[in-house]
């Protein structure tokens, strides 16, 4: 249940007991993809994981590359099992929300939004979030611009 075990000093033990415990592991937090390498990715594949989440808060860091090996690294190509939590309505555009969720979905992984402050958070903030969030109307329409909102 730690927020962040690839921060934590004694992660090579850990990730290696998970692995090796055959146990299905849970990272219901975001997991930093700046610390995930080759051999991160490789423990993790390993495990028994349904659903690995990492979590890309700074639109001012591009994060593609990283995001873009450890995708190549990581034995699941699935989108489904890579979910990413992006944070908007705090330090960012429409235009930057929208760039980490585009770049993500081109990467091979699901995005997520979430918002800071949503009760004072533009509407069309709450939009991106209704759009990425449901997989269906994610998938049936890719481009937010083409969105409507009241059609769902």
């Amino acid at each position: 249940m730690d927020p962040n075990i690839l921060a934590c000093p004694e992660r090579w033990d850990l990730l290696e007991q998970l692995a090796a415990s055959r146990a299905y592991v849970d990272f219901n937090q975001g997991l930093d993809i700046r610390l995930a390498d080759k051999d991160v990715a490789d423990l993790l594949g390993k495990m028994r994981i349904e659903r690995l989440h990492f979590a890309w808060d700074n639109p001012a860091e591009d994060l593609r590359p990283q995001f873009e090996r450890f995708s190549h690294w990581y034995r699941r190509k699935d989108p489904t099992k890579k979910g990413v939590y992006v944070l908007t309505n705090f330090n960012s555009t429409l235009e930057e929300d929208l760039a980490r969720v585009y770049a993500l979905r081109d990467l091979g992984y699901s995005p997520y939004v979430m918002i800071y402050n949503k009760d004072q958070a533009p509407q069309e903030t709450r939009y991106l979030q209704r759009w990425c969030n449901n997989r269906l109307i994610f998938k049936a329409q890719p481009d937010f611009s083409k969105y409507d909102p009241k059609r769902g």
